[in-house]
């Protein structure tokens, strides 16, 4: 009898369980569905279920944050950056709270100086780590691992701390989710293997194009079979995993479905750009009633060593598309009553020279400005403040440790012990009291 597989998907004899998991749900044609901790998934309510929320919103690239907020009082700004200065007659002052007549955020970012005068905006100066690394992949592993050093002296094994939270805490698949991201060494390691996709909508199995009118019911048989089916050791795992793979497509299809009803009725219009096409699966996830909560998602675009760019340009039209994405997401949140739920932060691997190049651009530095939005954030200026002392050099120097930041959310805002999320000793360490 002939082997029901082709070579390349035959599964080694000597597989593990977490072999078979990745072996099953590759055949199905759905990728990055792990072990379901405790059994069967859990199925979505849905309604939005009003767990606090973070969302991560990464720049890819290294983004000059000195042109997002804009330390508006400080001279050097200004004459080290001729042409690519943001001058104060372009830039969005803000009003209310403390650092409001330091810092002016670039005109694209008009949404976020909105809630800034709400209250809903953090902007934390300085975020970095000890002893800089201006390698893109360097930078963005350290920041992925919320480890600086060696993994070894901590006892543990070389993981994401993302990973390492959805173990601790939110260990089912949609614990925690990346969307439109790849697989980002954020969610590597650890116990559980969360959801990562390119989007909401390629996650199911592929409908057959010639005999379309079939494609559900044959779904149906084939949950049905796998109900029936009667197997231990390596096919047993084979078949939960494409057993649950079925599950959580339908429920994630379903619930896709049922909110794009919603935001129609709603009138909520997403931007057809990709941080907003990936911001609206993350409102989708939220609407449905999943237990995510965690999301990770971003954007690239931002390694501008070249034709920058000021108020306008291709820095801005990235802060634009930004703006928009978040304009949508908070109207989503706030028309669902989720918003206070929410802390959104948006992060980079590193920020950018204080003084622009020869190609009117910028290079690799250090430190950048992370931006929190949400109804869970304090608004307010945090962390060390840039000086002119800082800009008269090459590069602003970290302050304020990322993990330090982080570790507020994790615990101030998702309501976990961060301790083993973050566990390595740290030269800095400061409170800041974001959320």
């Amino acid at each position: 009898m002939s082997h029901p597989f082709p070579p390349s998907l035959r599964l080694s004899r000597h597989a593990s369980r977490r072999d078979v998991l990745k072996f099953a749900l590759g055949s199905a044609g759905i990728a990055a569905l792990g072990p379901v901790v405790g059994g069967r998934l859990r199925a979505a309510s849905g309604a939005p279920l009003g767990n606090k929320l973070f969302v991560m919103l990464y720049l890819d690239g290294g983004c000059d944050t000195l042109n997002a907020v804009i330390p508006s009082t400080l001279s050097n700004y200004f004459t080290r950056r001729p042409t690519i200065q943001v001058p104060n007659a372009s830039s969005l002052a803000l009003t209310g709270g403390p650092g409001t007549t330091l810092y002016r955020l670039h005109p694209e970012l008009h949404t976020v100086r909105d809630l800034w005068n709400d209250g809903d905006v953090a902007l934390v100066q300085r975020v970095g780590y000890p002893t800089a690394n201006q390698s893109h992949f360097e930078s963005q592993d350290i920041y992925a691992h919320g480890v600086r050093g060696s993994f070894a002296p901590l006892g543990i094994e070389e993981s994401g701390w993302v990973a390492r939270y959805a173990s601790l805490y939110a260990p089912t698949p949609l614990g925690a989710v990346s969307v439109g991201m790849g697989r980002p060494t954020h969610f590597v390691g650890g116990t559980s293997s969360p959801l990562q996709v390119g989007s909401l909508a390629s996650f199911n199995f592929a409908v057959d194009s010639t005999y379309t009118n079939n494609h559900a019911y044959r779904i149906q048989q084939a949950k049905t079979m796998l109900a029936n089916s009667v197997v231990t050791g390596t096919p047993a795992g084979v078949r939960d995993a494409i057993e649950q793979a079925h599950d959580l497509s339908g429920q994630v299809q379903t619930a896709l479905s049922a909110y794009e009803t919603y935001r129609t009725n709603a009138g909520i219009v997403y931007q057809n750009q990709t941080i907003s096409r990936n911001l609206k699966d993350v409102a989708a996830l939220i609407h449905g009633g999943f237990e995510t909560r965690v999301f990770y998602t971003g954007f690239g675009g931002f390694d501008t060593h070249g034709d920058q760019g000021n108020a306008a340009g291709a820095q801005a039209t990235l802060f634009q598309r930004l703006d928009d994405a978040i304009a949508s997401f908070a109207t989503d949140m706030k028309n669902l009553g989720q918003w206070d739920n929410v802390v959104l932060g948006v992060f980079t691997e590193f920020g950018r020279r204080n003084y622009e190049n020869g190609s009117a651009g910028t290079d690799h530095a250090e430190s950048f400005s992370s931006i929190l939005v949400g109804g869970g954030v304090n608004g307010g200026a945090y962390g060390a403040d840039v000086t002119d002392t800082h800009l008269a050099g090459e590069t602003v120097p970290y302050g304020v440790d990322f993990r330090d930041l982080w570790r507020e959310v994790v615990n101030d805002h998702l309501g976990a012990n961060a301790g083993p999320v973050f566990p390595e000793a740290q030269p800095v360490n400061t409170v800041l009291g974001v959320c």
